[in-house]
């Protein structure tokens, strides 16, 4: 195709994709917003692998293909395989978004299966297959790339890194929680992955289970839910409160009510790699934001001014970075306004589909 970078006209959003995924529905809002074309060639990620790549080859065989890039978005490993036949034959470039590794999330985060049976075999050959028919693997972190490229992606594999970001229609920035408020909340919301280190968050709450006005918002269920909650049951803490999972259109009035909201503080090598999306969220909220203290973090946020670190795994530093912030109302509300303007300048909808568009082109040119 040459060297000159070409101007991308259309996508195609391809496989069994998760309908308001985070990180794909703020890359597809920023591609609409730029008045970028998006074709849909999709189907239920719960079909089986036969019929839905029955479903998706009829699709897209049917379609009016006035694209240039097929767009496999997040977790979609076991449709690349039909993407790239498709591509291939009708002339379009490939870009395969992962998020994650299926055998970092499975067999060494999760840890649902041990490192040397068929499933981490499997799945770890399922993630090579997958990003070496790309034409471009996307990472959220340079972190993420480069796991990928040293452990998985073929050697002359082209990866670029698209940051997570957050919706700004959603996520909008809140009037700081009152000072004067009693209780003062510390939220956490997510999944309860061993990579979110819950059961760091519950232990710096046992440590200020005697600090008044301080209480802990806990929002979600998942994996770890079981011990955590034993974890604080047991011990009696009376300064944190669970809440079942709620809709994501509710999660903004939950992140307006905080004063402070946390990341993630696992000690697994995921949780150095990734940025989630909770920390862009309530940064867009203009709330201050305490997170583990990692490499992928650092490449984009700076402690002390847009963001706090604490050691991962560490109770006691989360505890005393709690702290501080309690009884810095001034210095919080500062930080979060700060940390507000950057997501809102770099790590909104548009600014993202910027980059994805170039990283499109870049591909079109060879």
């Amino acid at each position: 195709m040459g060297t000159e970078a070409q101007r991308l006209k259309g996508v195609c959003l391809f496989g069994g994709h998760h309908v308001g995924y985070p990180r794909s529905a703020v890359l597809l809002e920023g591609l609409r917003r730029l008045g970028v074309r998006v074709a849909s060639c999709t189907a239920s990620p719960r079909r089986k692998v036969v019929r839905r790549y029955a479903s998706l080859a009829a699709r897209y065989g049917s379609m009016d293909r006035d694209f240039e890039v097929l767009f496999v978005p997040e977790f979609r490993h076991k449709d690349m395989v039909l993407a790239a036949t498709l591509a291939s034959a009708s002339g379009k470039r490939l870009v395969f978004d992962p998020l994650v590794s299926r055998f970092d999330t499975r067999v060494r985060d999760r840890k649902d299966a041990g490192e040397r049976g068929a499933q981490a075999w499997h799945n770890q050959n399922l993630d090579r297959l997958a990003m070496g028919l790309a034409d471009t693997v996307l990472a959220d972190t340079r972190a993420h790339a480069a796991y990928f490229a040293r452990e998985l992606a073929p050697p002359d594999t082209r990866i670029r890194v698209l940051e997570v970001g957050y919706d700004d229609a959603l996520f909008t920035a809140a009037p700081a929680a009152s000072a004067a408020a009693d209780p003062m909340v510390v939220l956490f919301y997510g999944s309860y992955l061993p990579l979110h280190g819950v059961e760091c968050i519950v232990g710096a709450a046992a440590r200020l289970r005697e600090t008044p006005g301080i209480r802990f918002e806990l929002i979600g269920g998942g994996q770890t839910y079981a011990p955590v909650e034993r974890f604080v049951r047991e011990a009696r803490l009376g300064n944190v409160d669970f809440l079942p999972r709620i809709p994501l259109a509710e999660l903004p009035g939950r992140i307006a009510r905080a004063s402070i909201c946390l990341g993630v503080f696992g000690t697994t090598a995921k949780a150095a790699r990734v940025i989630p999306n909770k920390v862009y969220q309530c940064m867009g909220m203009d709330r201050a934001v305490i997170t583990g203290d990692t490499p992928a973090v650092r490449e984009t946020f700076h402690d002390g001014v847009d963001i706090v670190l604490t050691a991962p795994g560490d109770a006691d530093a989360l505890a005393g970075a709690i702290t501080r912030l309690a009884l810095d109302p001034m210095g919080r509300e500062r930080m979060g306004r700060v940390a507000g303007e950057r997501v809102r300048r770099e790590f909104s909808p548009v600014p993202l589909a910027t980059r994805f568009v170039a990283i499109c082109e870049e591909a079109l040119s060879g």
